[in-house]
């Protein structure tokens, strides 16, 4: 409902090079230190750490063997990150582990295949004290024999072993994320999908098995006009959807009633874009198909 201003990190002490581009994981340990992973050079990440909660970063100095690693606290207080894009350890995914806080990591596989562009694991410590994690199971933009889709794994001791069970109908999770509730249920929310998707499943569905009624199905997706609002009562946002798509206009209008943008829809898969000024003329247009630009004006 109420949100702090936004606060920009304060680093004490060097700071290595990076990517800004935060990963899907922040975990604390038992000391209170919060570590947040982060994209670093190549096929590494970084993993900075705050001992007051968030005042203060700092460099914890040492990278990871992949990019966008996806990070847990293991049973031993040591830090554990899953995955790499686009790296690999003799053919398997990397998994690296530090017992100094982020100083130095060292190498080990898992055993599940590496992933590339576009795709990124994630893995989270249940309440049962068990470890879940999802993902691809293979690299998609690499030739060669591959499997497209995407599977679950829970693991009861830390990691040495897992039971896998695939999430039926996907082709891929791609930059996945995943949270435990209080209920027991595991949400993971998709991304590079068309639409996306958020999944349910609980510990349970893994472990010993049930019905895939969790599949991808129209009732699922967003249906009909959706409109948001500002706290003084006027319309912030809204789009029409048709199985999860947009279809028609998307407008964004500012706080006072003027609107911002609005993009047009149509059947083919191209859109329009028409960016206005706070008097309400037209500053900008562009054309696209999907993510490519067609034609700009302005």
């Amino acid at each position: 409902v109420t949100w702090s201003p936004v606060q920009y990190p304060h680093f004490s002490g060097p700071v290595g090079y990076y990517t800004p581009q935060p990963i899907n994981s922040v975990v604390r340990s038992a000391d209170g230190t919060t570590y947040l992973p982060v994209d670093a050079k190549g096929g590494t990440s970084v993993v900075f750490a705050s001992s007051d909660n968030g005042k203060t970063w700092r460099d914890t100095g040492g990278r990871t063997g992949g990019r966008h690693t996806t990070l847990e606290i293991a049973k031993d207080g040591a830090l554990v990150g899953w995955g790499g894009k686009n790296t690999n350890l003799d053919g398997f995914m990397p998994k690296s582990t530090s017992r100094d806080g982020g100083k130095t990591w060292q190498l080990s596989k898992t055993p599940f295949k590496p992933l590339g562009s576009g795709q990124r694991p994630s893995i989270i410590r249940l309440a049962s004290g068990h470890l879940f994690f999802v993902a691809d199971w293979s690299q998609r933009k690499v030739p060669g024999p591959r499997r497209d889709g995407a599977f679950v794994a829970i693991s009861n001791d830390d990691g040495e072993t897992w039971i896998q069970r695939e999430l039926p109908g996907f082709t891929t999770v791609g930059y996945v994320t995943a949270t435990p509730a209080p209920n027991g249920v595991i949400h993971i929310v998709t991304s590079k999908n068309k639409p996306d998707y958020h999944i349910e499943l609980n510990e349970a569905w893994v472990l010993t098995g049930g019905p895939d009624q969790g599949s991808p199905a129209n009732r699922y997706l967003l249906e009909g006009l959706q409109t948001f609002h500002y706290p003084n009562g006027k319309k912030q946002w809204e789009a029409t959807f048709k199985a999860g798509r947009r279809i028609g206009a998307e407008s964004w209008w500012g706080a006072g009633g003027e609107k911002c943008w609005e993009k047009t829809y149509s059947d083919n898969g191209e859109w329009t874009w028409r960016i206005f000024d706070r008097d309400g003329r037209q500053t900008a247009v562009s054309k696209w198909k999907g993510k490519d630009l067609i034609d700009a004006k302005f």
